[in-house]
């Protein structure tokens, strides 16, 4: 494993890259495969932001990349996590599709046929691909709401009777 400060190239990248290139490594490919896990990591970062979630690393890989950190997701995060790479590499693949004209054919190559391709298997329902979170995503939206729905009213209770139990404990301490 190669350190370059907060990101570590696994020996397996090359494999990857190869595969990618259909072991033939043309520059533009290789530039293109670094943009589709770049990307691709990026999005799971980006999904993130605002949680008390932090990350200290990644980790790129054949398969794409880890990021390592602090914290621990609920399982509701982690399926966004997974969308949020895959996303990214929609939008990816979208923009080169809008300038496919004006890209070199095999920068256009990778961005488009060669990400999609990986894409669909990033959507493969099998660890530790992101496709296995993925797919939960839908009911694990549907039971958060579920819980929210009955929670809140029953915070708010809670709420509500501990306030009033802490004023009925003041007001009896009270010196006279």
């Amino acid at each position: 494993m190669l350190r370059l400060g907060y990101v570590r190239l696994h020996w397996s990248l090359l494999l990857g890259a190869a595969l990618f290139c259909a072991l033939s490594p043309r520059p533009l490919l290789l530039v293109g495969y670094g943009t589709v896990l770049l990307l691709h990591v990026a999005g799971h970062a980006f999904a993130l932001l605002g949680t008390e979630l932090s990350v200290g690393g990644v980790t790129l890989h054949a398969l794409g990349g880890e990021l390592t950190g602090s914290g621990e997701a609920t399982p509701l995060r982690r399926s966004l996590i997974a969308a949020a790479g895959v996303a990214a590499q929609l939008l990816l693949l979208l923009g080169a599709l809008l300038a496919r004209d004006r890209l070199p054919p095999d920068l256009a190559d990778a961005l488009i046929r060669r990400n999609g391709i990986v894409l669909l298997l990033n959507l493969i329902p099998v660890p530790p691909l992101d496709g296995a979170l993925l797919w939960r995503l839908p009911s694990r939206l549907r039971w958060s709401r579920r819980l929210r729905a009955h929670d809140l009213p029953a915070s708010r209770t809670v709420k509500r009777d501990v306030a009033n139990l802490l004023e009925k404990i003041r007001g009896s301490t009270k010196v006279r």
